[in-house]
């Protein structure tokens, strides 16, 4: 068992030094295709990212203006709609309080149809 541990071993180092010789040939071979994209897209990269940068700018500063327009009516509109969650919150806690308001009205008009009677007047 030990032999066999040993020539494995000795297998993975060899494999490991084989794949590293491929790995260096492949790297080498295909360096100058690397370099000529490496060259042809930095370009490109550099071209977009020129125009990009003068997008962001122009983009920014009209972003930048239009918040300064709109931001105050956006905040007002969520004034507004704060103002009226919290009534709806507040009429939503009252709601089963109605029928308790309805008796205590009930109980109201009887008692100032019952109650002391005015003589009529001429």
């Amino acid at each position: 068992m030990l032999t066999f541990l040993f020539l494995a071993f000795l297998a993975f180092m060899f494999l490991g030094l084989v794949g590293l010789a491929i790995k260096a040939v492949l790297w080498l071979v295909f360096l100058p295709i690397r370099i000529v994209f490496h060259l042809v897209f930095s370009i490109i990269g550099m071209a977009f990212g020129l125009l990009g940068s003068i997008m962001g700018i122009v983009l920014g500063i009209g972003g930048g203006l239009l918040t300064l327009i709109i931001g105050p009516l956006v905040g007002l509109v969520v004034i507004v709609a704060v103002v009226g969650a919290l009534i709806a919150a507040i009429a939503a806690l009252l709601a089963p309080l109605v029928p308790i308001a309805l008796l205590a009205l009930l109980a109201w008009a009887v008692f100032r149809m019952l109650g002391r009677q005015r003589a009529a007047s001429i």
